[in-house]
């Protein structure tokens, strides 16, 4: 019973450090001048784009603290300390990945600008990102035999995984996202949403576990990496072929003159579906 109560007063720390590092995200986030404002638009401008987008920042910082809690020092103090550590370094890089996406493959989007302005089609393209990211921080974090050096490389090593990812999809599929946005193509921003995520859990597959060193640890996530992105398209192909079988999911959400709706949701689940079974047969 005593390992009972022990074990539910450290889940109850871990879930006061998750709050804690929320309220150091938000303090970080406010400190962006394209994010200044924003939560008194949420409140009193009853935004939507808005709040989709703090929504997704939370779960990406939450769900970037899971890998320090998974390798973190049962002893209680100790634990939570090395918990709270790596958070705050989590906090820190899901910012700095967020602002390195904006500067290099998403600049096009103009995602900050369409979300002030109510787009929640872009809150989610970017929420995505955010929780994309978050899992890419879980994954470079998760494993006790590397450190702070190590966890910031395959952080990085995943920032470049994601994009690539993401850019090869797009030009597979020949699809103009800055334009699907423009028009204010919701289907499109959800269909793509579901995707950005399933990279994002196949990345945070590629990289996690022990480090093994350089050169086994590099080739290892490249190898998986590749293999989870491939199969993740061919499933796709699968899934377009036998559960949509009188349309596409291309032609329906990206090329119609009136996008489908449930077509996006049900392409978005399924992405999220296969990359969540391909990141258990992966991991």
């Amino acid at each position: 019973m005593s390992e009972f109560f022990s074990s539910a007063a450290l889940s109850a720390g871990y879930i006061f450090i998750g709050m804690v590092l929320c309220y150091a995200g938000r303090k970080v986030r406010g400190l962006l001048p394209r994010w200044r404002g924003g939560e008194a638009a949420m409140v009193a401008g009853r935004s939507e784009a808005m709040a989709i987008d703090y929504g997704a920042y939370y779960l990406g910082v939450l769900l970037s603290l899971g890998g320090a809690v998974s390798w973190a020092s049962k002893d209680p103090a100790r634990g939570l300390t090395e918990a709270l550590g790596f958070g705050m370094l989590a906090v820190l890089l899901l910012n700095a990945s967020v602002l390195l996406a904006e500067k290099t493959y998403l600049a096009r989007w103009n995602l900050a600008e369409r979300i002030k302005a109510g787009d929640a089609g872009a809150a989610l393209a970017e929420g995505a990102h955010y929780i994309a990211l978050g899992l890419l921080i879980l994954g470079a974090s998760w494993g006790d035999s590397g450190g702070p050096a190590v966890m910031v490389c395959f952080w990085l090593l995943g920032q470049l995984f994601l994009c690539a990812a993401l850019w090869t999809y797009l030009k597979i599929f020949r699809i103009d996202m800055p334009a699907q946005l423009a028009n204010r193509n919701f289907p499109a921003a959800l269909s793509m949403a579901g995707s950005v995520i399933g990279f994002g859990n196949i990345v945070r597959s590629s990289i996690a576990g022990p480090f093994l060193g350089w050169g086994k640890s590099l080739l290892e996530a490249a190898a998986f990496f590749v293999f989870g992105f491939v199969t993740l398209l061919a499933a796709r192909w699968l899934a377009d072929a036998w559960l949509f079988p009188d349309a596409t999911f291309n032609k329906e959400i990206f090329g119609s003159a009136s996008p489908n709706r449930p077509a996006a949701m049900l392409d978005a689940m399924l992405s999220i579906g296969i990359s969540a079974l391909l990141g258990w047969a992966i991991g």
